[in-house]
């Protein structure tokens, strides 16, 4: 049996994304996502809990995140469930946990139709008629290198 670590998540970002490049040159990108859960309490009246997540991403996927996303854009991530460990200023042991984005799909807001454009222009042809490639509503892109 193979053992897999993926997650995937559908969510608004809570705030701009943080871009930054390397001294190398590799480009980063972080934001929050919020992802919301809806339950019934004992009384049953629906309740919303909202779980917030610190999403990471690198190279040309990090870019095209920078570029085209901002605080409200709903997107879908895939990704791999990443555990940090560090000590804090006061010697305590802390654990973060974070998403590194392999994959997306635009859902709404941010600049879906250029980010769509640009997303058209890098993709090499295929055998796909042009009148049937311009009605795809969601742009999807995979990052298939990412340093650890």
């Amino acid at each position: 049996m193979q053992v897999r670590n993926s997650i995937t998540l559908i969510g608004n970002l809570g705030s701009n994304p943080k871009m930054v490049t390397t001294e190398s040159g590799l480009t980063i990108t972080e934001f929050s996502l919020a992802t919301n859960e809806y339950f019934r309490d004992k009384d049953g009246n629906r309740q919303t809990r909202t779980d917030w997540h610190k999403v990471k991403s690198f190279g040309k996927l990090a870019e095209i995140f920078g570029k085209y996303l901002e605080q409200g854009s709903q997107v879908a991530i895939v990704g791999t469930l990443r555990y940090n460990k560090w000590i804090d200023k006061h010697d305590q042991v802390r654990n973060t946990a974070e998403i590194v984005a392999h994959s997306f799909t635009f859902l709404s807001g941010g600049k879906q139709q250029e980010a769509e454009d640009e997303l058209a222009a890098d993709t090499v042809a295929d055998s796909t008629p042009a009148k049937g490639r311009g009605k795809k509503k969601a742009a999807t892109v995979a990052e298939d290198a990412v340093p650890f």
